[in-house]
């Protein structure tokens, strides 16, 4: 089938091309004509269909053209016609202005025509989320605090963060916590100058736990010396490659405060592991679990991939069988999102991923296993190209939900960031969001040490 739509200037419209791209992943052949007379979409030449698009309303436009499409292609996205990553920040702003639950149930379902199970997940997670955004508005004062490590042990074939393969900069790890530390000072001064509470804290990257044990010792004490934690609910820490796990590695987080731990197999099957590049087995996964355990962590997630490459429903499906063994207290889901800067994105075609209709299958059931396991989920966010149309979900038993991570999803509460590709947001009064960019190489990062900050003071005096 030939779709073919005509644009009347250089770009399409970017709120049109988005309700477009919903049916990328759908057979057909789409071609784009600008500069046309009209703005309009047409079926094999018009013979099968014709939309001309009227854009003055530009969510209405969406709408329109997601209809169009869906009707003629024979597809339903299960989120509808809504494209934005904060489903779930719809519905708090809705609840904000005192709709009722059947008021916002009727509005997905009318308006984004999104499918019942999506509408309820996102209502279940509203209701987790209220009693952490309501701390945030009575304490306004409080923020996160991101710390960033850009390395890991490799590269996976998926991912899009700043992260390299530690093995080709040992010699400069050391000179990267150099300046880390210069940048955590002064961002800690800062803080103080404003007035602001750490509230959270979290390590990610990369991989933290990729330093050496020495590094991770120093790298900890830096951030636990130079900033005001008393006030820290969450201190949580990215340790998601299992093969960069020690014994002693777990008793330094442990003893410098650390409560939240990560470790994030993808996948339990080593076939598939050693496809996506991480180079460790389920067995590591097990073990280092267990040694989590054994030092005294309460609160352990795990990170899962529905829609891997090669992977089958069965495969899928074990994976989750052996993590209900090791009975995790939070679980993220995520759905394969193509990314430009991952690696799979340079070979997709070579790639054999799922159709739609099995990924759909892979994401209902670990809905039902973390509903097994009494989780419930507590953040989402949605990406482009992401498999299927679906989303990324966090499940956890109560009382175990990482406030960090719904605050930046729900976009409520200022982020202090530090390190190379870290991201500063700074929540204003008046609900304005501004943000400032670290330099993401490593390189970049630590010949020009001093914009981290001067980027920071500079949101933070507006």
């Amino acid at each position: 089938m030939r779709i073919t739509v005509e644009h009347q200037n250089d770009n399409l419209p970017y709120h049109i091309f988005e309700a477009i791209q919903i049916f990328f992943g759908v057979k057909n052949d789409f071609v784009f004509i600008r500069n046309s007379e009209s703005l309009r979409i047409m079926v094999n030449d018009g013979q099968d269909g014709v939309l001309c698009i009227d854009d003055t309303d530009k969510k209405q436009s969406k709408r329109d053209v997601y209809v169009f499409l869906s009707k003629v292609l024979g597809y339903e996205s299960p989120w509808g016609c809504m494209t934005g990553i904060r489903p779930v920040k719809v519905a708090n702003t809705l609840y904000e202005r005192n709709h009722t639950t059947e008021d916002i149930r009727k509005h997905f379902k009318e308006f984004y025509l999104i499918r019942d199970d999506k509408i309820e997940l996102i209502i279940n997670t509203a209701n987790v989320q209220k009693r952490f955004l309501e701390e945030q508005k009575r304490s306004n004062n409080y923020i996160g605090f991101y710390s960033g490590i850009p390395f890991c042990p490799t590269r996976c074939l998926y991912c899009s963060f700043t992260s390299n393969p530690i093995g080709r900069y040992k010699k400069v790890v050391d000179k990267y916590l150099d300046v880390l530390e210069e940048e955590i000072k002064g961002t800690a001064q800062l803080i103080k100058e404003k007035n602001l509470v750490i509230r959270t804290l979290y390590l990610g990257g990369g991989t933290p736990t990729s330093l050496n044990e020495e590094q991770f010792e120093r790298y900890l004490s830096m951030l636990t010396d130079n900033l005001e934690l008393s006030c820290v609910s969450e201190f949580s820490l990215e340790a998601g490659r299992p093969d960069s796990i020690t014994l002693e590695k777990l008793r330094i987080a442990r003893k410098h405060g650390v409560n939240r731990i990560s470790i994030n197999p993808q996948t339990m099957n080593n076939k598939t592991l050693k496809l996506i590049g991480r180079m460790h087995t389920k067995e590591q996964i097990i073990e280092a679990f267990h040694f989590a355990r054994e030092t005294g962590f309460e609160n352990i997630n795990m990170d899962i991939i529905a829609g891997l490459p090669d992977e089958t429903l069965e495969m899928f499906e074990n994976t989750l069988e052996e993590i209900e063994k090791l009975d995790p207290d939070s679980l993220t889901v995520h759905t394969l999102s193509i990314k430009k800067a991952a690696n799979l994105k340079e070979d997709i075609e070579k790639q054999k991923l799922l159709n739609a209709e099995i990924v759909d299958t892979m994401v209902d059931k670990a809905e039902n296993f973390a509903s097994r396991l009494n989780m419930r989920p507590y953040y989402m966010y949605r990406q482009k190209n992401i498999l299927g149309n679906h989303e990324n979900v966090a499940y956890c038993k109560q009382g175990c939900e990482s406030p960090y991570n719904i605050h930046i999803m729900e976009e409520d509460q200022t982020i202090m960031a530090v390190g190379a590709g870290a991201v500063t947001k700074v929540v204003y009064d008046n609900g304005r969001i501004e943000r400032a960019f670290n330099m993401k190489s490593v390189e970049d990062y630590i010949s020009r040490k001093e914009i981290g900050i001067e980027r920071k003071r500079a949101l933070l005096s507006l």
